[in-house]
């Protein structure tokens, strides 16, 4: 769609969005397409197929890099990784939800924002480059140094990324969960090939910087053809001026929300040493794609709750409280089997190696697993509350529970091992959970979290119960954790009153 696509959409009041139609010019083109209603429900799927299989091969890459290479360069690829995490959320500030947000509120404002979104991404590149260099400098070994200028240099080219939004707002999620997927297998197969070239272990890091310049040129490919036309950078002329400032806003707050989870690595290099950062990567790196699962299934939402949102505040409540209980029901299953299988898990990973001694992961394994548990119901609330246009609360519980997880990084850091580093990373997240449940109140007058929230507890209890009596070696324990767990989650997503909010939420989803 062109900035000056006119959309024709005649709900009668009271009803969902209806099918309209999309006209207008790219060029010398005439572009007429049927814009259609796609579930949520679907992206939803999608989302988490793909997610299952990045998933697992982000669990053997671990799995196999943890074996083959030397902690300190086993922390050193986690280092990376951290690195353009971090880099990634700068350059992205959440505007990416902001965006689907307002697109599914005004399609026609589609072209510009995509364009301004691009530009400031080629303008930050240039800042983000500008630190990365830094720190690459002052690295010790020569290889190190070489893979961080050379991520430094990708920052420069990732504009592409800006075109995330496409793809959320018409739940057409395939595209990028394949690009995604791609991705994982090139850094599988490349670990691969330089363990049977005998590559230096600080060299296996470049598969990152790899994998990053394939899913930006999948990205820009999909997205133009999804478009229709090509996207150019630039701020004039596009009244980009009502999106800014909320999405500036709720970027910051994306932004400190992203840093206090990923800080920590950076905390343990400086305090511990990179040994101690390989044994805390052990613990980190299964658990951290789990970190962005919960959202991964709540960005199609986005733009649905923000239509809720603006047509009834009722119905908007009471599909964050359904979403919130399947939530805390989840992630309740997640932390108990993550907490009480930790040693086994750790066993079957790594085969014995960061099970004991000064290097034993299992604690910080523990403190994440519940760390992760109170992320699914984070996300939820963070969404609800972008969605009903709250990004100054977010952004203030951001800074407060950054500050909190960078003291008690500071503090702990020098007086205990790195699993001082998961601890801080568990209470910053029950400080920023306690902080949005009370920001959604204080928006509604309506608690997100229920009497009746506390039933979805049950199957956490069940799975808590069938671990504590199952004796037996590593395998049959996580076995029975793994198939309690997922018909546990099961049941949850099937229960009636979560099937009904699926068919609520689907029937209420914006045209696109």
């Amino acid at each position: 769609m062109s900035g000056t696509d006119n959309v024709n959409n005649a709900a009668e009041p009271g009803s969902g969005p209806q099918l309209a139609a999309v006209s207008g010019t790219v060029g010398d083109v005439d572009v007429r397409k049927p814009m259609v209603r796609r579930s949520p429900s679907v992206a939803q799927a999608i989302l988490l197929g793909a997610a299952a299989a990045q998933l697992g091969l982000s669990l053997l890459i671990t799995i196999y890099l943890a074996r083959i290479l030397s902690p300190a360069a086993f922390g050193f690829f986690a280092l990376v990784g951290a690195v353009l995490i971090l880099a990634r959320k700068f350059l992205d500030l959440g505007l990416g939800n902001v965006a689907a947000r307002d697109i599914a509120r005004d399609p026609a404002r589609e072209r510009p924002i995509l364009e301004g979104m691009m530009a400031y991404r080629r303008a930050g590149g240039v800042l983000a480059m500008a630190v990365v260099a830094v720190f690459a400098v002052t690295q010790q070994g020569g290889a190190e140094r070489a893979v961080l200028l050379g991520v430094a240099a990708v920052l420069l080219f990732t504009e592409p990324a800006a075109l995330d939004p496409v793809f959320q707002v018409r739940q057409a999620q395939g595209g990028p969960a394949l690009i995604n997927i791609g991705g994982g297998l090139l850094v599988f197969v490349g670990a691969l090939l330089c363990q049977r070239a005998g590559t230096a272990g600080a060299n296996f890091a470049w598969l990152l910087v790899l994998r990053e310049i394939a899913i930006l040129l999948g990205t820009k490919i999909l997205a133009e053809r999804l478009l229709g036309y090509q996207v150019r950078p630039g701020f004039r002329g596009r009244a980009l001026e009502s999106f800014v400032r909320p999405a500036l806003v709720f970027g910051l707050a994306s932004l400190v929300y992203t840093i206090y989870f990923h800080c920590d690595v950076f905390f343990v290099e400086a305090l511990r040493g990179q040994n101690e950062l390989g044994a805390y990567a052990a613990a980190f790196r299964p658990i951290n794609p789990l970190l962005v699962l919960p959202w991964l299934l709540m960005s199609p939402l986005v733009p649905v709750m923000s239509a809720t949102a603006m047509r009834d505040m009722e119905l908007f409540v009471r599909q964050v409280r359904g979403i919130c209980a399947a939530a805390l029901g989840i992630g309740a299953c997640a932390a108990v089997a993550g907490a009480m299988l930790a040693p086994e898990l750790v066993q079957l990973l790594y085969k014995g190696r960061y099970l004991q001694g000064t290097l034993s992961t299992v604690s910080a394994f523990r403190w994440l697993a519940v760390a992760f548990g109170m992320v699914a119901v984070t996300t939820v609330l963070t969404a609800s509350l972008l969605a009903s246009g709250r990004e100054k609360l977010l952004l203030a519980i951001g800074v407060t529970a950054l500050a909190v997880n960078a003291g008690l990084n500071l503090v702990l850091l020098r007086h205990y091992d790195f699993t001082a580093a998961a601890f801080a990373t568990a209470a910053t997240e029950l400080l920023f959970l306690l902080g949005a449940l009370i920001a959604f109140y204080i928006v509604t007058r309506c608690s997100p979290l229920t009497l009746s929230s506390a039933l979805y507890l049950a199957p956490a209890l069940i799975v808590a119960g069938l671990l504590h009596v199952t004796g037996g070696g590593p395998t049959l324990r996580v076995g029975c954790g793994i198939f309690s767990g997922l018909l546990s989650v099961i049941a949850i997503l099937m229960a009636p009153p979560t099937r009904r909010l699926r068919r609520e939420l689907a029937s209420a989803s914006p045209a696109i």
